[in-house]
């Protein structure tokens, strides 16, 4: 599913024209559900913008559930100032109490859970307006080594020179072997681009896209991807292939360690199956044990409290998996969920599939 196109911030993203299996017509969203869809694709600032425009509206002031998504949003982006002057406008507005403020903890047993944290350590690498990216990579090294820990998004590179490939695998080979914690946005977009090249041009100029392509399963653990290409590469060069190596992601690896088995699967008592992060391409262990969560069950409830959004390239994704939960036979019920999560899932249908259920912010 494609990003929505962004113009200026009223100028509305539409449904998709299909999502799963279902088909039915485009049409404007509502401004809470364009900010959410806007949001689930990595544009905070013009959802900010979107919503900010609302509630100054003459129509749209009145519309709580705008100012409860901006709330959200100013909770997410850590803006406490901005929180506080909402806080002030929608006592005077609506006469009652505002959302209360609270701090994003940094958890001991996994900082990816906090919005703080990946915000901080996000990094995404725009390409100049030739295309070029040697310098954001550059760029990316030293932010990774810097902040410690790095979520890499490569959603808006769509072009990529030899050189380039080789100095993006020798910077992650780098931050790998200082065994620098990495996550990644859109690597299934970059997988794609790389084997497009692997006709193009001289072997010479073939060979830095197989090098990247290689990095990037041994960064994902897929050693039988790996072991797959290094056929290929065999083939097409008549020489051996890189070899496999391990990577660790120190940080998972320790939830991993202080997570007793069966605990990451287990249902929360009161609230359900807890999902949690950013529910995007690298969130198929969360899907997988939640399909295991709910084979046995025939009211499957999930604990979207933990959710920071539903990336918005994944979002078809997520729709099916609810929906085949559904179709099942069973009762499908998404509980605890932000304004934000909630308006998203609502502008793409999901609550003809599940019930939605959001958390009791005033």
């Amino acid at each position: 599913m494609a990003s929505p196109a962004i113009g200026t911030p009223r100028q509305a993203p539409k449904v998709p024209g299909r999502i799963g299996n279902d088909e039915y017509h485009s049409a404007p969203l509502p401004a809470a559900q364009e900010a959410a869809v806007l949001y689930s694709a990595g544009h905070s600032e013009t959802a900010i913008q979107v919503l900010q425009a609302e509630i100054k509206d003459p129509q749209g002031r009145s519309n709580k559930q705008a100012w409860l998504l901006l709330f959200d949003l100013f909770h997410l982006t850590q803006n406490r100032q901005q929180f506080d002057a909402l806080s002030m406008l929608f006592t005077v507005k609506f006469e009652q109490s505002p959302p209360a403020w609270t701090e994003i903890a940094d958890s001991g047993s996994d900082p990816r859970r906090a919005q703080s944290r990946e915000r901080k350590d996000f990094f995404t690498i725009k390409p100049a307006p030739d295309g070029a990216i040697a310098a954001e990579i550059d760029r990316f090294v030293a932010f990774a080594e810097d902040q410690g820990t790095v979520r890499l998004d490569v959603s808006k590179v769509v072009a990529l020179a030899a050189e380039e490939a080789t100095l993006l695998a020798t910077a992650l080979q780098r931050l790998r072997r200082k065994q620098v914690p990495m996550w990644f946005n859109s690597l299934e977009a970059l997988e794609n681009l790389l084997r497009a090249q692997f006709n193009e041009g001289t072997p010479e100029i073939q060979e830095p896209y197989w090098v990247l392509l290689f990095e990037i399963y041994i960064l994902q653990a897929k050693m039988g991807e790996f072991e797959e290409l290094g056929l290929e590469y065999a083939v097409a060069f008549e020489m051996s292939p890189p070899n496999w190596e391990t990577y660790v992601n120190t940080v998972a690896a320790a939830v991993a360690r202080t997570t007793a088995p069966g605990v990451a699967a287990a249902p929360a008592p009161d609230s359900g199956f807890p999902l949690k992060g950013v529910i995007s391409s690298s969130s198929a262990n969360q899907l997988a044990e939640f399909n295991g969560h709910a084979a046995s069950r025939n009211e499957v409830v999930a604990d979207m409290g933990k959710v920071i959004r539903v990336d918005y390239a994944f979002t078809a994704q997520f729709f099916d998996a609810v929906k085949a939960i559904q179709l099942a036979g069973k009762r499908v019920i998404l509980n605890n969920l932000n304004e934000l999560n909630a308006a998203l899932l609502e502008a793409l249908g999901v609550n003809r599939y599940a019930i939605l259920v959001r958390r009791k912010s005033i």
